[in-house]
């Protein structure tokens, strides 16, 4: 800066001469704030989302539902391939375990029917 005179001079405003020199701390504090809001953004989400104890019971019954729906699938594959032999035709296991089932079923039927004809085919009536 000139004088009047036209001599150069220091100048005397303090607000010039330290902007100059504060103007990376400012930028800096600038960007920290910048970044402490993001973060507490974050975290205001992450209250909320606590917070909001509908959707998390739904969201949990939703992934609970999913796994069981896995495991099920599972389940089934073992299965079949347990009663199933490489060309998908039941082994001799699971047959005579069929027979079984269909075995104790009619048993069951004939049972019943037996009893039922044994009552002379009425019923009583108190």
């Amino acid at each position: 800066m000139t004088d009047v005179n036209g001599r150069h001079t220091a100048s005397t405003d303090p607000d010039k001469n330290e902007g100059d020199a504060d103007a990376p701390e400012v930028a800096a504090l600038q960007a920290d704030i910048e970044r402490t809001r993001e973060e507490l953004a974050q975290t205001v989400d992450q209250l909320t989302t606590k917070l909001d104890v509908k959707t998390r019971v739904r969201d949990r019954a939703v992934e609970t539902k999913d796994r069981a729906a896995v495991q099920l699938q599972s389940l089934r594959k073992q299965a079949a391939d347990r009663v199933t032999d490489d060309d998908g035709k039941p082994t001799p296991v699971a047959m005579s375990i069929g027979g079984g089932v269909i075995a104790g079923l009619a048993a069951v039927v004939l049972v019943f029917m037996w009893r039922r004809s044994s009552r002379g085919g009425r019923r009583r009536w108190r």
